[in-house]
């Protein structure tokens, strides 16, 4: 019999989902779908079974590291990978990379204990020969042990409460948490408290009480903390947090210039800019006009003159000066005579 990945009579069972194992070895389900498993789907599954069993492992493994372990090429590792999700034994993800570059990166697929789980059993085994037909290479497997399984155990049937759970699995992946906690905390807590631990994240995020996926862990599995007293102290640090920021960070206030200061100081001006900026904004050409006015003024009258001819709503009088700077003259059919 000749196994490939067009054949799809010869494909074999499609699971939910893989035991994942204590220590480094081979879950059950894989021993039992090695007639239908080429070398390049099992080198990459055992790959990953090794990398999610090393101590503070259980990180993703990218096709490079799949490359590196396996000691395949990249199409015979890439055709491994395909099969192995196909059926059901890997997942892959996406992840930001180096300079926001995407890239997948690959786990295994955990079945979640107390699951509807029907194993894969021989009924009649037989003798026979094999023809595995790699990518790399032609491999003759000989006296393998062919399982007949019944139609009924080649599909692993699904449940509501699997479904569920992998969907809780799924979601407590993407906020960070490693596949095998993840697993650990479907298997081990109601979901009802996953799910309101994973509701209440972004706020304890928004709130500073968690700094990462580490709090959702210690909150689902933490029996001793009362999800409906975390809420309220929660809601309370987000709302003093957002009166702190409001009263913290003040809108800047318009300013005058600073040569416009500095002229308002020259005419001995000692009040508050507040209106002055008013006037600065909608009538500029009348403001410069009344202050280089006011600028010609005795100082202990320039400010209080300045600023009736802002509130005048007119232009100044023009000042008329002589290069002698000693009189001052009116106009008139004797302004000449008049000095004053």
């Amino acid at each position: 019999m000749s196994i490939d990945n067009g054949n799809t009579d010869n494909f074999g069972p499609i699971l939910d989902g893989i035991s994942i194992p204590d220590t480094v070895v081979l879950p059950p389900e894989v021993v039992m779908l090695l007639p239908w498993m080429s070398l390049a789907e099992l080198k990459v599954v055992i790959a990953a079974v090794a990398r999610l069993m090393q101590v503070g492992g259980a990180e993703p493994i990218t096709l490079t590291e799949f490359q590196e372990l396996t000691g395949l090429s990249r199409t015979a590792v890439l055709d491994g990978i395909e099969r192995a999700i196909k059926r059901g034994l890997l997942m892959r993800f996406e992840m930001t990379g180096y300079r926001g570059h995407t890239m997948h990166v690959y786990e295994l697929k955990p079945r979640f204990i107390g699951s509807n789980f029907l194993p894969i059993t021989p009924l009649k085994a037989k003798q026979s020969k094999v023809n595995v037909v790699e990518s790399d290479s032609e491999l003759t497997t000989t006296n393998l042990t062919l399982l007949n399984l019944s139609e009924r155990a080649k599909i692993l049937q699904k449940t509501p409460e699997n479904e569920a759970k992998s969907m809780l699995f799924v979601r407590l992946h993407r906020v960070g948490i490693y596949a095998k906690t993840a697993r650990f905390l479907v298997d081990n807590f109601p979901p009802e408290r996953i799910e309101k631990c994973l509701a209440l994240y972004p706020m304890a995020v928004k709130a500073g009480r968690a700094d990462g996926p580490g709090w959702l862990v210690k909150a689902v599995s933490d029996s001793r903390w009362d999800l409906d007293i975390e809420q309220a102290d929660l809601e309370e640090r987000i709302e003093a947090k957002a009166h702190r920021e409001k009263v913290e960070v003040k809108p800047a206030k318009p300013q005058l210039p600073k040569s416009v200061l500095e002229d308002l100081r020259k005419i001995g001006w000692s009040g508050g800019t507040g209106e002055l900026l008013s006037y600065y904004r909608s009538e500029r050409k009348a403001f410069k006009a009344w202050l280089d006015w006011a600028k010609s003024q005795p100082v202990e009258h320039a400010a209080a003159r300045f600023l009736t001819g802002l509130r005048s709503g007119t232009l100044p009088p023009v000042v008329n000066r002589y290069s002698d700077n000693r009189h001052k003259y009116i106009e008139g059919e004797y302004g000449e005579f008049v000095e004053h």
